[in-house]
């Protein structure tokens, strides 16, 4: 399963949840304290659930381990929700701490050289550094915009153009990297 797959997964688990209701309905009352109870063995909608979250920290890749431990210690130093932080990364460079794009953004966070020097990154390629820096600003642009489309708007198009257009940018590239990330977001909910 791929992560472009999590809006059919999420409305897969959603309706196997509304049949499991269904089927609950149906069933013998049992009394609490029954001996005869056993307990529910892992029905399809748990092993799916549980094979997703495997498939999503091997979406991290090689590390994944450091990199959550990373991302959780940035996000809690700059009171973000660690899953933001995850998904940002996701839709920036897919958790490949040697990506640069064609722009000249640099690393898991796609930190432009010179903010990245601003935040005092010295390797951007250091994923905790990177991290360090990219969550630094995130919640810079949270603190200034006070709301995360607002702030994702900021992290992806620059401050100056959230201010110009005193809103969201009319960039597609901008509103389809607000809708990436929220996506991802809810999915890790």
């Amino acid at each position: 399963m791929k992560l472009t797959d999590l809006d059919s997964f999420q409305r897969v688990m959603a309706r196997m949840e509304e049949i499991g209701g269904i089927a609950e309905r149906f069933q013998p009352k049992k009394q609490e304290g029954d001996p005869t109870e056993k307990k529910p063995e892992p029905g399809f909608a748990d092993v799916l659930e549980t094979k997703f979250k495997e498939l999503s920290e091997k979406d991290m890749g090689p590390g994944s381990k450091e990199l959550a431990q990373i991302i959780q210690k940035e996000a809690a130093k700059n009171h973000l929700d660690p899953n933001l932080v995850k998904s940002v990364i996701r839709a920036e460079s897919g958790f490949k701490s040697s990506a640069v794009s064609p722009k000249g953004a640099i690393g898991l966070m796609q930190l432009m050289p010179g903010t990245a020097e601003a935040l005092g990154v010295e390797d951007p390629f250091n994923p905790e550094e990177n991290i360090a820096g990219g969550t630094r600003f995130l919640a810079d642009m949270m603190n200034k915009f006070g709301d995360s489309n607002l702030a994702l708007a900021a992290y992806n198009a620059g401050p100056g153009a959230v201010q110009k257009y005193d809103g969201v940018p009319p960039f597609k590239e901008t509103k389809d990297y607000i809708k990436k990330v929220n996506r991802y977001w809810k999915g890790e909910k």
